[in-house]
C-alpha cells in the first residue's frame, strides 16, 4: 500500500502514525513547559436567567388640548424629530379671536378699576374732612375693590387665552422617533383625542417577569445584569414592583440601561427587542482553571495535571465560562496542580515524540 505514496508524503504519514503509536504506548507523562496552579474551590455566582423584552423609557401619545381642525401635519412615522420640534398645527382662527376679545376685556377692566381707585381717593379726602358720609365711603371702596378684582380675572382670562392659542402648535417633549400619526389634515380634534405616539431611543430598559421564589431573593441593582447577545450590561437602577400578578403570579422587574448603551458589535438596540435578565441568586463551591489550560480535540476536553514534576493528560467535564476561567464539573479536585497553558504542553509532547 505505502508503494504507491511519494517519499516526502509517506515520511510525514510514518512520522505521525509514530507518533499516534507513541502517544497511545505512553501515559502521556511527559516533563512539563510552563507555568502551573493550584486548585483551589473558590465562590461563584448562581444566576437565574429571565426573559426579558426592551422598552423605551420614554413613549407617550401626545393629545390635542384645545379644538380645531388640523391645519398642517409636519412629521410622519418613523421621522426624528427633536424636543421642541413643531408636530402639527391646529388652525386657530377661534383662538386668535379669543386672545383679541381678552386683551380687550383687560383693558376695559383696567379703565374702570383705574376711575375707581381715583374716586377712591378722593372720597378718602372728603370723608376725613367730614362732607362724606360713611354709607358713600363704603360704597366707594366696595366698588375699588371690585374693580381691582376685575382686572385680575381680565389678566387670567388673557393668560389663559394665550394658552390656548399656543395649544394649537403642538410639540415635541423629547426627542425621539414617531412612531404612530393618528390624525390627518382637515381634520376636527378636540381636547384629550390623541394626535401622534412617539418614543426616546436614548433611555431603554429590560422588563421582565420574574417568578415569586425569584423575586424574593432579590435584594439590590448589584444582582441584576443585562445580557444583550454575547455582551453584559450593568444597570443604572432596577425596580421591583411591590405587587405580584393576580394571573401569572409573577413580579415585574425592570432593570433600566445606562443612556447610549448598544448591542453586541455597537448595534443600535429598539424596543421590542428580545433579552434577558440575569439574577444572581446565590453561590456555590467551584474549581475553576484558567481558559487556556483546557485541551480540546474533538468531543474530548483534557487538562494536563502535574503529578511529581510531570505533566498527565487527565480528560475533564468542563461548565460555564466566568469571566477568562472556566468551571470543572468532573476530572478534578481540589489541591491538584495543573499546566495553565495546554498547548504549550503539547507542543513539549510533540518535541519528545520526535
Amino acid at each position: 500500500m505505502f508503494s504507491q505514496i511519494p517519499g516526502s508524503r509517506l515520511h510525514t504519514l510514518r512520522k505521525s502514525l509514530s507518533l499516534a503509536l507513541l502517544s497511545a504506548a505512553l501515559p502521556l507523562s511527559l516533563a512539563h513547559a510552563g507555568e502551573t496552579e493550584r486548585l483551589e474551590a473558590v465562590q461563584v455566582p448562581v444566576y437565574f436567567d429571565l426573559e426579558a423584552t426592551l422598552e423605551a423609557v420614554n413613549e407617550s401619545t401626545v393629545s390635542a388640548q384645545t379644538s380645531g381642525a388640523i391645519k398642517a401635519v409636519y412629521f410622519d412615522v418613523n421621522d426624528q424629530v427633536e424636543a421642541g420640534a413643531l408636530l402639527l398645527e391646529i388652525v386657530d382662527t377661534q383662538q386668535q379671536a379669543s386672545l383679541q376679545q381678552a386683551r380687550a376685556n383687560l383693558a376695559q377692566a383696567e379703565a374702570l378699576n383705574e376711575d375707581a381707585q381715583v374716586l377712591l381717593a378722593r372720597n378718602e379726602r372728603l370723608y376725613k374732612q367730614g362732607t362724606l358720609s360713611k354709607g358713600d365711603m363704603d360704597s366707594t371702596t366696595a366698588r375699588a375693590k371690585s374693580t381691582a378684582a376685575a382686572v385680575k380675572a381680565a389678566d387670567a382670562a388673557l393668560l389663559q387665552a394665550k394658552e390656548q392659542l399656543a395649544y394649537t402648535k403642538v410639540r415635541a417633549p423629547y426627542s425621539g422617533i414617531v412612531k404612530a400619526r393618528l390624525v390627518q389634515i382637515g381634520e376636527l380634534v378636540n381636547p384629550g383625542q390623541p394626535l401622534m405616539t412617539g418614543l426616546s431611543l436614548e433611555k431603554l430598559r429590560a422588563v421582565a417577569d420574574a417568578p415569586q421564589r425569584i423575586a424574593s431573593q432579590y435584594r439590590n441593582a448589584a444582582q441584576v445584569q443585562v445580557q444583550l447577545d454575547d455582551k453584559s450590561v450593568a444597570p443604572d437602577s432596577v425596580v421591583l414592583f411591590p405587587y405580584a400578578d393576580a394571573t401569572h403570579h409573577s413580579v415585574r422587574l425592570r432593570a433600566n440601561l445606562p443612556a447610549g448603551t448598544t448591542g453586541q458589535d455597537g448595534a443600535p438596540l429598539f424596543p421590542g427587542q428580545w433579552t434577558k435578565i440575569r439574577l444572581q441568586t446565590g453561590e456555590r463551591s467551584a474549581l475553576l482553571v484558567p481558559a487556556a489550560a483546557v485541551l480540546r480535540r474533538s468531543e474530548l476536553t483534557s487538562v494536563y495535571v502535574m503529578d511529581d514534576g510531570q505533566a498527565e493528560l487527565r480528560q475533564v467535564r468542563t461548565g460555564n465560562a466566568v469571566g477568562d476561567r472556566i468551571e470543572v464539573l468532573s476530572g478534578l479536585k481540589a489541591g491538584d496542580t495543573i499546566a495553565t497553558d495546554a498547548l504549550s504542553q503539547l507542543a513539549a509532547v510533540s518535541q519528545q515524540g520526535e
